[in-house]
């Protein structure tokens, strides 16, 4: 294994650091000097992909039993490391250009993990914002509000994310969120070897329900564990008899349940295994939207068995933006809220094809309130971001007001031994 100074190097280029975010690990990328974050997905010879016998079930059930039994298959044609180093890729590429998504660099397969370099983005993790604490019904709406126009944009470009969770969204100095993952998710549903690992760029199976369909599911089980954003009921295959496919309505129930873990601390469903969470959703088990107090009725929608009665991502925000607006928080709320500005390039084509982190225009929006700077803050020491919108005139106001203080306090002193004198 090579190495280098600070730690070991991938790629013979991505230096690691003893950092870690979220599951990922913070890097520095030796030709540009820019510091990069790279996301690991474990490699293992373990399933088959989809339809690669004339039913596509034959294959897929030894592939479920080698996940089952922990035994190495040995598939024919292009493996499912091969699948998901090239489903990676795709999705990477895919990602558009958006301020309220995080970028992926370059995909590559190293020591039998397949890794994500992507962007480094100054701030913390929404789930170690967590960890300090829930947060109120209107900030986590802010969250929720830029996380819905990053998946506006990845459905926009045909993709569904199916990684939205607390660990995959960033929160930024200035209070904006950023959404990252997809190729990750990308990467995780081609190992999974099921119908949607055979349609590029698809990060989540969008074919009928069939017994292969269900070995996937199982497959994809180990694969992503007991996570409730990540297994709307529509992903079990329990909806409508024979299933509906899986489709951008999937993301709408992630954010669901995102929103409701931010508010409650708590997921709306069991976590402690994939069975009892199956079991949970299967059931039909309706969580109390009572404690999110606003948010209510936007949830119950959200959470909807019926990915059909669950609203789209334009009615989500618009309804967030009214929430927002009301909110009983002293903030310019239209200005906040307003649609991003165009032509915001975010990264430059290098001749390799390779994409590097470059700054993004100071467009964005200022900082949100004052509680989520606060959140930032507590969570440890932030570097200068290029999201962050300046604060100058915040940094200069306080020794002006002291010196203006100080400034009447010595007037009056003066004319006071004047009239004394």
């Amino acid at each position: 294994m090579p190495k280098a100074s600070g730690g070991r190097l991938l790629a013979e280029r991505y230096q690691l650091t003893d950092r870690r975010r979220a599951g990922a690990v913070e890097a520095r990328d030796l030709r540009s000097g820019a510091p990069v974050l790279l996301e690991a997905v474990p490699l293992p010879e373990l399933v088959t992909p989809f339809d690669q016998d004339a039913f596509g079930e034959a294959a897929f059930d030894k592939a479920a039993d080698d996940v089952a039994s922990g035994r190495i298959s040995e598939p024919d044609g292009e493996d499912a490391r091969a699948l998901a180093l090239r489903h990676a890729t795709t999705a990477a590429g895919a990602v558009p250009d958006h301020p309220r998504l995080s970028q992926a660099f370059q995909v590559f397969a190293e020591d039998g993990y397949l890794w994500v370099a992507g962007e480094w983005v100054a701030g913390v993790p929404l789930a170690q914002l967590l960890e300090r604490g829930p947060m109120s019904p209107y900030r986590a709406a802010e969250v929720a509000y830029d996380v819905s126009a990053g998946l506006e944009a990845v459905h926009r470009a045909g993709l569904v994310h199916g990684n939205l969770t607390a660990a995959t969204v960033t929160v930024c100095e200035d209070g904006a969120a950023l959404l990252g993952g997809l190729a990750v998710a990308a990467a995780q549903e081609a190992l999974c070897g099921g119908p949607g690992a055979v349609e590029a760029g698809a990060s989540v199976p969008t074919a009928l329900w069939s017994p292969a369909r269900v070995r996937a599911r199982d497959a994809r089980a180990v694969i992503v564990g007991a996570a409730a954003e990540r297994w709307a009921p529509e992903q079990l295959g329990i909806v409508g008899g024979a299933g509906q496919p899986v489709g951008p309505a999937a993301d709408a129930w992630a954010l669901g349940v995102l929103l409701y873990r931010s508010v409650t601390g708590v997921p709306p469903y069991p976590e402690t295994g994939v069975d009892d969470l199956f079991d949970a959703v299967r059931a039909g088990f309706r969580p109390d939207t009572r404690p999110t107090g606003p948010l209510r009725p936007l949830l119950d929608r959200l959470l909807d068995q019926d990915p059909a009665r669950r609203p789209g991502l334009a009615q989500t925000r618009a309804t967030l933006r009214q929430l927002l607006l009301r909110a009983p928080e002293p903030l310019d709320r239209a200005a906040q809220l307003d649609a991003l500005p165009p032509g915001v390039a975010g990264f430059t084509e290098l001749p390799t094809g390779t994409r590097l982190p470059v700054p993004r225009p100071g467009h964005l929006p200022a900082q949100r309130s004052r509680a989520s700077r606060e959140l930032v803050e507590q969570a440890g020491p932030a570097h200068p971001h290029h999201h962050a919108a300046p604060r100058r005139r915040n940094v200069l106001l306080g020794p002006l007001l002291v010196g203006a203080i100080i400034l009447v306090v010595l007037v009056a002193l003066a004319l006071a031994a004047t009239l004394k004198g």
